[in-house]
Parts: C-alpha cells; sequence; structure tokens
C-alpha cells in the first residue's frame, strides 16, 4: 500500500554539515508514496526521517559515495 502525504527530512551527518555545508531538506510523499532528494555528488552520510499522522515514525541512514540513485523503502506501522 502507498501512503501519500508523508513527511520525510533529510538530515545531513553533523561532520558532513559543517564540512560541505550541507542543509537538511524536506520532501511530501506523492499519490503513490514516492519521494527524491536531490544532493551533491560526493561521499556524505544522512539520516532520513519520515512521519505521517497515525503511523509510527521511522529512521534510516543512507551513505552517498558519489554520484548515484540509493532507493530507500519505509513500511510504517499504523500507531496503537
Amino acid at each position: 500500500m502507498s501512503l501519500r502525504g508523508a513527511e520525510l527530512l533529510l538530515i545531513p551527518s553533523p561532520e558532513d554539515a559543517k564540512a560541505h555545508k550541507l542543509k537538511k531538506s524536506e520532501a511530501i510523499s506523492d499519490s503513490r508514496g514516492e519521494y527524491a532528494f536531490r544532493v551533491p555528488a560526493q561521499p556524505s552520510r544522512y539520516t532520513i526521517k519520515v512521519r505521517r499522522k497515525g503511523f509510527l515514525g521511522q529512521d534510516k541512514p543512507v551513505e552517498v559515495k558519489g554520484d548515484e540513485r540509493i532507493d530507500l523503502i519505509f513500511r510504517l506501522e499504523p500507531a496503537p
């Protein structure tokens, strides 16, 4: 099941944010539950946080090594 309207936050690691002047980015998942972030093609580490009302949030680390595409899949569970 695709989840439209999930809020995603891309947070660079503190070291990479300082060294490469990276900033936080935000995105909202589309009607197919898809999202995209564009980042500089350089080695960097990030955390992606996803939240949506009525569901438990998730955080995932991701490491970009250069000019590449990285696919992450989140499976949010309904909140109790």
